[in-house]
């Protein structure tokens, strides 16, 4: 028996019959009085394009009135059908265990759907959560199926059209929005919050083979940019200071995350196109979006807005769409946020909020971050350009092999997207008169 078929096993003879005996999983219909039973359930690998560090099941729960209910048999429909997500942990070792982290993962997702989420406007635009448990070497979390909603990934990976790009923006417009409202209006709640969280990422000690790689891209990168168009409009020296800058990935993106006043946030943490979904005006037409949602909030952070705004930027939109739009994409997103925190605090225009709020004041926030979306992209973009096998029990390259492939994966496509960025970045900075930051 796999290890699919074990979780498989697990979840349909154990986990969803003992939630339901125990009311977790129960009737949607708002009538505590009846009490449900298990009629059927199938379970089955969810299948997902994009990269994902947990497995997923989709499950399907029919459930009926048991005959002990208080409620009588006849009002109403005796059965109901709920179509659940369950996210559970790969098999691993302890090492491996702690160093995805995954039992914070796990209980940073759990806040961000019981205590965040609810105090927020617009909670449809969320899965809906029913349970969540962390063992030593296992979690799991299961939530609603929200594509029998409507709601569907972009066909995309990578390089996400115009219109998908402003939708996501926008909501992350509003998600930031109705976080900087409650830390406005509800600042004791706020901080009861923002003190739970967990470091989710960086806590832990970066794997030698995976820190070897890292410092390859980066060179990649900037030798990308040296054979690109962009060659004769960034100067050498700013190369050799970004160099020095990204030369430990890791340790940037450690210096990156720690919360800055007046502009930390609650953010996502992760927000990429694997970590949203879309509603579109015609079901059967992907090319028309007209709605997202943002979920798996397992990396959870206080921290600058723009550590979300720059790694979707980074890894889920492509230099065709961003050379025309860049600032037409930042408008929509400041736009939204403000827009979201005047409604909240009640005032009538959002020149109206403190300066910090202003549109110079995110934009220099921006060129401040971006390196921090770039340092992202030049490790985990190649995967989305080319996926790779990954194991959580052993090691599937070298470390000689990791780096020669970290040179070559994802090819002149992602050559031109990293080059792109460093491009972007050298105009901010130049814009601002900072030095790679």
């Amino acid at each position: 028996m796999n290890e699919t078929t074990r979780k498989e096993v697990f979840l349909r003879d154990e986990l969803i019959p003992d939630l339901v005996a125990r009311g977790v999983i129960n009737f949607t219909n708002g009538r505590p009085e009846g009490r449900a039973q298990l009629k059927s359930l199938q379970v089955k690998p969810l299948v997902t394009t994009g990269f994902m560090l947990t497995m997923p099941f989709k499950v399907t729960v029919e459930l009926e009135r048991s005959a002990d209910s208080a409620e009588p048999l006849n009002t109403g429909s005796k059965t109901e059908t709920l179509h659940l997500v369950v996210k559970i942990t790969p098999e691993c070792n302890d090492e491996m265990y702690r160093s995805c982290q995954f039992d914070t993962l796990f209980e940073n997702e759990m806040i961000a759907y019981t205590e965040i989420i609810p105090a927020l406007a617009k909670t449809e635009l969320y899965p809906r959560y029913y349970y969540s448990e962390r063992k030593p070497t296992e979690a799991l979390m299961v939530m609603s199926d929200f594509t029998y909603a409507g709601w569907k990934m972009a066909p995309m990976v990578v390089n996400l059209p115009l219109d998908y790009i402003l939708l996501a923006v926008k909501e992350l417009g509003r998600f930031h929005g109705e976080c900087y409202g409650m830390k406005e209006t509800r600042r004791e709640q706020f901080n009861e919050i923002v003190t739970k969280f967990k470091e989710s990422r960086y806590a832990a000690d970066c794997d030698a083979t995976w820190k070897a790689m890292m410092s390859v891209t980066t060179k990649r990168a900037i030798k990308s940019l040296k054979e690109s168009r962009f060659r004769e409009l960034v100067p050498e020296e700013y190369l050799e200071k970004l160099a020095l800058l990204v030369a430990d990935g890791w340790e940037h993106s450690k210096r990156k995350v720690p919360p800055k006043e007046p502009l930390a946030v609650i953010c996502h943490g992760d927000y990429l196109r694997n970590n949203m979904a879309f509603r579109y005006e015609d079901a059967k037409d992907p090319a028309r979006p007209t709605q997202v949602m943002m979920f798996d909030f397992q990396t959870l952070r206080y921290a600058s807005p723009m550590i979300d705004y720059t790694s979707f930027l980074a890894n889920s939109t492509g230099y065709d769409v961003r050379e025309d739009h860049f600032e037409t994409i930042f408008q929509t997103y400041h736009q939204e946020l403000v827009q979201t925190v005047a409604r909240i605090v009640g005032v009538k225009d959002p020149t109206e909020l403190p300066p910090y709020f202003s549109y110079e004041s995110f934009h220099r926030e921006l060129a401040e971050y971006y390196s921090y979306g770039f340092n992202i992209a030049t490790s985990f973009l190649m995967v989305l350009h080319e996926p790779m096998e990954i194991s959580f029990t052993e090691p599937i390259l070298s470390e000689e092999e990791a780096i020669a492939d970290a040179w070559v994966r994802g090819g002149e496509p992602l050559n031109r997207e990293l080059a792109a960025m460093i491009y972007e970045m050298y105009q901010l900075h130049t814009k601002y008169g900072l030095e790679p930051v």
